[in-house]
């Protein structure tokens, strides 16, 4: 019985893939939800903790020179320096990088002066001091529950804090999309039965669990979404308390002091990031042609925290 149930939500969840392309060509109107005074009152909120900071959390994919570009470039225009300080962090990899690796390769050839921290090696002295020096910091993919680990042991959390008050740009793909949230929804759990990407859509695979990360957007972000597996955190969203935003591979999101857009791989033009709020009763809206309404919520989730 169990396998029928995951069979079933795993039809559904297919699907949803289809309803969610067409939905992007649907206006979002943030006055649906939010009254005119809320919108202006909460868009404003949202600009105030980093007004000059960049965050570019990549679903997946944008894995060659030619499509990586435009992030490059956005990066790059808004640090808007003769030679950017860029950092690299391979946490979420277990600190496992190559020099060559070509996200340095990049940035380099680009004009960036680049380091890398290793968080799990370093110092909270250490770790502070390079997170003070960039300009641009740069997370890997890999094991969330392991960033994250590191991360709170080390004042990295902190650290981001402060460079993204200062100006910087942090981006990253996976979990080094999500970590730069509330919370982020990985499969590094015991093996369990679940849905999986391909068929017969269930089977056993390392489980999903939530996690605390740096808390610089209030949400819990998802990566990887037009993926069946991951996917499934549809059923977490629409029950959950908190706002998510889940991103598909060949997406970006972007919030650049306290906006928000959404970036597409010139690969895959159409996929994109869908924004799940119950409390006011937003599910599964794509996001691909308006992500104002992302500000929106940013700016009331951080209004209720500070009793507004």
């Amino acid at each position: 019985m169990e396998k029928l149930h995951l069979f079933m939500r795993a039809l559904a969840l297919v699907m949803s893939i289809v309803t969610g392309f067409f939905a992007g060509f649907i206006p979002n109107r943030a006055n649906r939800y939010y009254s005119g005074e809320e919108i202006a009152a909460y868009t404003a909120a949202a600009e105030e903790p980093y007004p000059n900071g960049m965050i570019i959390a990549i679903g997946g994919g944008f894995d060659t020179g030619d499509t990586f570009r435009p992030i490059l470039d956005r990066c790059l225009a808004h640090v808007n320096k003769e030679t950017p300080h860029m950092l690299f962090l391979p946490t979420a990899a277990r600190d496992d990088y190559s020099p060559d690796d070509a996200i340095l390769t990049r940035f380099a050839s680009a004009g960036c002066q680049t380091d890398v921290l290793l968080v799990s090696k370093a110092s909270a002295e250490e770790a502070a001091a390079k997170f003070d020096w960039a300009d641009i910091v740069y997370a890997t993919g890999g094991s969330l529950k392991y960033l994250t680990e590191h991360w709170s042991a080390k004042g990295v959390y902190e650290a981001a804090d402060r460079a993204l008050k200062r100006g910087a740009v942090l981006l990253g793909t996976s979990s080094g999309a999500m970590c730069w949230a509330d919370r982020g929804w990985d499969d590094t759990e015991p093996e369990t039965l679940r849905i999986i990407a391909h068929g017969p859509f269930v089977g056993t695979a390392p489980g999903f669990a939530c996690y605390t990360c740096a808390g610089l957007l209030p949400f819990c972000i998802t990566p990887h979404f037009d993926s069946l597996g991951w996917r499934s955190y549809y059923y977490e969203a629409v029950n959950a308390t908190y706002p998510s935003l889940c991103i598909e591979n060949g997406a970006a999101l972007v919030y650049e002091g306290g906006r928000y857009s959404v970036l597409s791989d010139a690969a895959t033009p159409t996929r994109s990031t869908y924004l799940f709020y119950p409390a006011r009763e937003i599910k599964f809206l794509n996001l691909r042609k308006d992500a104002s309404l992302a500000a929106v919520i940013d700016g009331e989730i951080r209004s209720l925290r500070k009793g507004k």
